[in-house]
């Protein structure tokens, strides 16, 4: 059982203020886009914790139903129902007290892996948006993740998470004998439940699960084998981790968690979806979350370059080499969302949605990609059309022109 650390509440941290800001600006445009459906919305907190931090700021669950109330509030649509359901061991009793003023909601005490499957049974043909913020590693059992795809009858699902991939590779070396040549360098993880594992075949077992395979063995004994740092390790980690989530999601993306400048990542959040809009949006939303993010690691200081979550400056040079190599793949037209989604399940949220149709479009007037629209023509001038969208009333599609 994780351990009731009381000190984890009593004050916000940065990087909790970004995750959940990633969440609420995510999550508005979720439910805004989901309700359309007509079907119901469930969203399940994993780990919802007190709710509210001693210093008086908002936890994940407030923030969610706050989010839901606007959205309900803005809606015309008079059946749309969103269900929220908070789930925590320790502080069920806490939360029930901090969302007093809330109406509707459910607040379930236990594991989050021992109460999901009782609240998503009977969700057949919802929406499920799922928000997991763990406590520590442990409860990141691959195979339910897999399940929530595979075995449920869904409308959608999509999952926000917050991996501590630094401390999975911290446990994996610890696992397998590594040793680490500064200790120092986990003293800002933050954690709630210190996760701590010994050298057992039971331990390589939890990994296992955890990382949905044993791929992250070769990356710990090449770490040991000093053929990469331990930094380079993580990051190995997270590529594999979200390629493994890639066989059971068509969208994944990931966001490294950093505040201060040079720092190196110690925890990924990492949101999976199969719609290519939910995936789009996402990208966006983490671009803007990034904004926040480089703020605080400057201080509030502009750079002369803009930069991407990785603190790579932004070349639009690279993104069009990017777009016209993948591009090249295709063996005729594709849908421009269709594109997109690639192209960030490949590179990853380095740009705006924005700045890759921009480059579209520079590749189109100067004549190395060929574009059809429809409506291919405007209805008051005639006049050909020159949007790059890809929605409701308009389509774009795209391909290298031979």
């Amino acid at each position: 059982m994780p351990k009731k650390n009381d000190d984890f509440f009593k004050e916000k941290k940065p990087w909790s203020e970004v995750k959940d800001e990633l969440l609420a600006c995510y999550l508005k445009p979720y439910i805004q886009k989901v309700i359309n459906t007509g079907k119901p919305i469930v969203y399940v907190d994993c780990f919802a914790g007190k709710g509210v931090f001693e210093d008086g700021k908002p936890g994940s669950p407030i923030i969610a139903l706050r989010t839901i109330s606007d959205c309900l509030g803005q809606t015309k649509r008079n059946l749309c129902t969103v269900q929220p359901f908070f789930i925590d061991l320790n502080y069920a009793d806490d939360l029930r007290e901090n969302t007093k003023g809330y109406e509707g909601i459910k607040i379930i005490s236990g594991k989050y892996e021992e109460r999901i499957d009782g609240i998503l049974g009977d969700k057949t043909g919802c929406n499920v948006f799922l928000y997991v913020d763990p406590y520590g590693i442990k409860a990141l059992a691959h195979k339910l993740f897999v399940k929530f795809s595979t075995c449920y009858k869904f409308n959608s699902i999509e999952l926000l998470i917050n991996m501590n991939s630094f401390g999975f590779i911290r446990e994996g070396c610890r696992v397998l004998g590594g040793d680490f040549d500064n200790e120092s360098m986990f003293e800002d993880l933050v954690e709630y439940d210190n996760t701590r594992l010994d050298i057992s075949e039971k331990s390589v077992i939890t990994l296992n699960e955890i990382a949905g395979g044993d791929y992250w063995k070769a990356i710990i004994e090449s770490y040991k084998q000093n053929k990469r740092d331990i930094y380079e390790a993580e990051e190995q980690f997270a590529v594999q981790y979200c390629e493994r989530l890639r066989q059971s999601y068509k969208y994944v993306l990931n966001m490294p968690l950093k505040i201060k400048r040079g720092q190196h990542p110690k925890y990924r959040m990492i949101h999976t979806t199969n719609h290519v809009e939910g995936c789009l949006l996402m990208v966006d939303n983490i671009c803007c979350r990034w904004e926040l993010m480089e703020a605080i690691q400057n201080n509030g200081q502009k750079l002369l370059w803009e930069e991407n979550c990785n603190n790579q400056i932004i070349d639009d040079e690279d993104i069009k080499r990017k777009v016209i190599h993948l591009v090249s793949t295709y063996s005729g037209f594709i849908r421009l969302n269709s594109m997109l989604g690639d192209f960030y399940n490949k590179y990853g949220p380095i740009c705006l949605t924005k700045v890759v149709k921009d480059v579209c479009r520079d590749l189109e007037n100067n004549g190395d990609i060929d574009v059809q629209r429809n409506p291919a023509f405007t209805e008051i001038t005639g006049q050909p059309t020159k949007f790059f969208a890809d929605e409701k009333m308009k389509k774009t599609e795209l391909r290298l022109r031979a």
